[in-house]
């Protein structure tokens, strides 16, 4: 099928738009890009972009710092009356300095000189906020800190390459407040993002979680928050491997993944937590129950049983003492049975009589 393009006036869009941006870009980013290349010429306000393109004026500032964060726009300033004018996407920027030696697929992140680290803050302050909900930034401001902050400029660009795709403005905002409110470093921010990318798990409330503990444990330099990642990273292959065993359809709550934590804590092989698993179907005719299990391992974690043949001495013994212990209440009621002074036959003649 042949289309043909009407005379008349007419601009140019940039070929990555077309070819890699409009399967990302909303509805809204796109339109106020067409209204701004068509209109490059002229002193732009947001109220008139916004009332051209029928959208908030929140809406335009938001479609500015996407567009310029994937190089489609440059020479945008935070004041209301701009300038914007297009280019092609400019080539990447060189090595990062300070980047984290953490392996993403397709990401090179090459170690380097370690960065100053700014001073965390405090923890009482932290405490005041438990994530970037309430921390408000207006996207013209997102804008000038990319443009005047480096370490901010390349840790945007570091998440973007190994996430294979463009900050949203929540995802922005949130790496401004752990670099700000938390005081943790951009290098650290890279590797945690990494982390998450990695884990399948690269959402801000779970960053955000991690970033919180760091800033409360002083988690300040490469070496600490590397063990730390490392020791997450094992504890969701643990996770994993009991989620596979058990079938189970969702996540861990809270409270069962405290719980599996603590297995692992206290050394309990996967094949004993399997066989404490079989152990609580059989006793619940086949009807699984976490809690059951869990109290089956903590008594075997208070015992210091570790090992499977530990583990049926224990239920032998344990079967053996309730076997006498029935056997010794059935002896005492027989015993009481035969000492007593009632005469069975006599009151089987006396009920006989009515």
């Amino acid at each position: 099928m042949e289309y043909f393009l009407n005379q008349g006036h007419s601009f140019s869009v940039p070929t990555t738009v077309a070819e890699h941006l409009l399967g990302i870009a909303s509805h809204d980013q796109l339109k106020v890009l067409l209204y701004l290349l068509c209109y490059s010429d002229r002193h732009l306000t947001t109220e008139q972009i916004a009332q051209n393109c029928k959208v908030l004026p929140s809406s335009v500032e938001e479609a500015i710092v996407f567009w310029q964060n994937v190089n489609i726009l440059n020479n945008v300033q935070p004041a209301v009356k701009t300038t914007i004018s297009p280019q092609e996407p400019s080539p990447a920027p060189a090595a990062v300095i300070g980047t984290p030696a953490v392996t993403v697929p397709g990401v090179t992140a090459a170690p380097a000189e370690p960065p100053v680290q700014p001073k965390p803050a405090e923890t009482s302050d932290a405490k005041l906020q438990a994530s970037s909900s309430n921390f408000s930034i207006m996207p013209s401001e997102i804008a000038d800190r990319i443009q005047n902050n480096r370490n901010l400029a390349e840790l945007f660009h570091f998440v973007e390459k190994a996430a294979g795709k463009p900050l949203t403005m929540t995802e922005q905002k949130s790496f401004i407040w752990m670099t700000e409110y938390l005081g943790l470093g951009a290098d650290l921010l890279m590797m945690l993002a990494a982390f998450c990318i990695q884990s399948n798990c690269f959402q801000v409330r779970y960053m955000e979680k991690i970033a919180m503990e760091w800033q409360e444990r002083g988690i300040v330099t490469h070496t600490q928050a590397e063990g730390d990642i490392s020791r997450r990273a094992s504890a969701r292959s643990f996770t994993g491997e009991i989620v596979k065993m058990m079938e189970m359809d969702r996540r861990p709550t809270e409270k069962m993944q405290q719980a599996i934590d603590e297995w692992q804590q206290a050394g309990l092989s996967l094949e004993l937590i399997r066989h404490a698993y079989e152990k609580s179907l059989n006793n619940k005719n086949g009807k699984f129950s976490f809690y059951y299990l869990n109290g089956i391992l903590q008594r075997w974690i208070s015992s210091g049983i570790r090992t499977i043949e530990a583990a049926e001495k224990d239920d032998a013994a344990f079967r053996a003492s309730y076997e006498q212990e029935q056997a010794a209440v059935a002896g005492g009621t027989a015993a009481r049975d035969s000492a007593s002074s009632i005469d069975m036959s006599d009151v089987a003649k006396l009920i006989n009589r009515f």
